[in-house]
């Protein structure tokens, strides 16, 4: 296994001990015992704490991103942006788990100004993206000449953000189709009039 395979696989023993027990109680050791090895062995592929979970958060984000893509794929128009942001949403179990661990590491970041950062520096991409796609429909006549992009897609994220700590918080709180409808009602609200 290479190193890099390793480091994955440290990182997922990571993320199900934040998942089962939370970030303050995923030691090194838990993940250690999780992985079945020594401490020794998790600390010669991350250096603390911080570094497991700073990578163990950009798995999270870069498989949410492969998986925005991949919904997008072959998709045009409204569809198109609406199938990236329920890629985004804790529709099923395995996302309602990536969720956990990205609001447990929310909470982590509190008072941590570097951690902010990290977060900040991952919702200006996503800011980023959501702008480019909701740009493309402007520019298609699909929804409103007069939005503003930045905007719109600060409260898109918000409202999946809002609805994904719902959901790790009050799981029975949404459904999947509660959750793409509350998107899609949002959505629709930009849309130009025919």
């Amino acid at each position: 296994m290479s190193y890099d395979d390793r480091r994955i696989e440290v990182a997922q023993a990571a993320w199900r001990v934040i998942v089962r027990e939370g970030l303050d109680r995923a030691s090194m050791r838990a993940i250690a015992q999780e992985l079945g090895c020594s401490t020794g062995v998790v600390t010669h592929y991350f250096r603390d704490k911080e570094e497991l979970t700073l990578f163990a958060l950009e798995q999270v984000f870069e498989n949410v991103l492969e998986h925005m893509k991949a919904c997008a794929k072959g998709r045009q128009g409204i569809d198109r942006l609406e199938q990236m942001i329920f890629a985004a949403l804790p529709l099923e179990d395995i996302d309602r788990a990536d969720w956990k661990v990205w609001v447990a590491f929310l909470g982590y970041s509190i008072g941590r100004e570097h951690l902010v950062q990290e977060h900040r520096k991952r919702y200006d991409l996503l800011r980023q993206i959501i702008c480019q796609e909701l740009a493309d429909l402007q520019t298609a006549k699909l929804i409103r000449a007069d939005l503003d992009l930045t905007l719109e897609a600060s409260a898109l994220i918000a409202l999946v953000d809002g609805i994904g700590t719902l959901v790790v918080i009050c799981p029975e709180q949404f459904s999947a189709e509660q959750q793409q409808y509350l998107v899609q009602r949002h959505i629709n609200a930009l849309l130009a009039s025919s």
